[in-house]
């Protein structure tokens, strides 16, 4: 006895690789990396501090330096958060964990809840192409918001050991791949905070994707 499995196709917006479903699900292979379809469609970005490395305030700071995230609202996008990393390069660690903040804002410019937002252009994962990012984001600079309180503090990212420069142990690059677990509708700020005060400096890099709303 013989099966067909026969599946509705069609494209996905402004064409390219044929897709099933209501979310534009695509069939294909693994020839390109699992984020290369959204990366060439230009919905990816990143943002970098400095290689010198930023310190990571607490979380109950106001202003949160590097890597501050805000997609605000009738941005007409979903942000999809990929990749978050960074690296101490310089001073002293503290006991104690680096995780994520998140904050419904429903906002269009700034007000309650953020105050300052200095944006930096991100950069787009199709390499000079000239794309522009639908919502703000910073990797350095005065971002102001109402101090952050422990229910804002929502997943961990990585935790830190007191190591220091003339120490014996490597501090090797955290990495999280978020995997499609968070995503930031219009009205919510993102941004990355410890659990404890520390000096030391950390570059860091977050990737993520917009996903245009229907």
């Amino acid at each position: 006895m013989e099966f067909t499995l026969q599946m509705p196709f069609r494209f996905g917006r402004g064409g390219g690789e044929p897709a099933i479903g209501e979310e534009f699900e695509q069939l294909m292979d693994r020839l390109h990396g699992k984020h290369y379809q959204d990366a060439k469609a230009g919905r990816v970005f990143s943002q970098t501090t400095t290689p010198l490395g930023l310190a990571i305030p607490i979380y109950t700071s106001v202003t949160p330096l590097g890597n501050a995230l805000w997609n605000p609202t009738g941005s007409g996008v979903d942000v999809e958060l990929i990749n978050y990393n960074a690296v101490r390069v310089s001073g002293v660690e503290a006991f104690g964990a680096i995780g994520l903040m998140a904050r419904v804002i429903r906002l269009a410019s700034l007000g309650t809840g953020i105050t300052a937002f200095a944006e930096t252009a991100p950069i787009n994962g199709l390499i000079g192409e000239g794309l522009v990012s639908k919502v703000k984001s910073s990797n350095a600079g005065t971002v102001t918001v109402t101090a952050g309180v422990a229910a804002e503090y929502i997943r961990n990212l990585f935790g830190m050991l007191p190591v220091i420069d003339t120490s014996a142990v490597e501090s090797p690059l955290k990495e999280v791949d978020f995997d499609g677990t968070i995503i930031l509708p219009p009205g919510t700020l993102a941004w990355v905070a410890a659990t404890v005060a520390s000096v030391a400096l950390f570059a860091q890099t977050l990737t993520w994707k917009e996903i245009p709303r229907r």
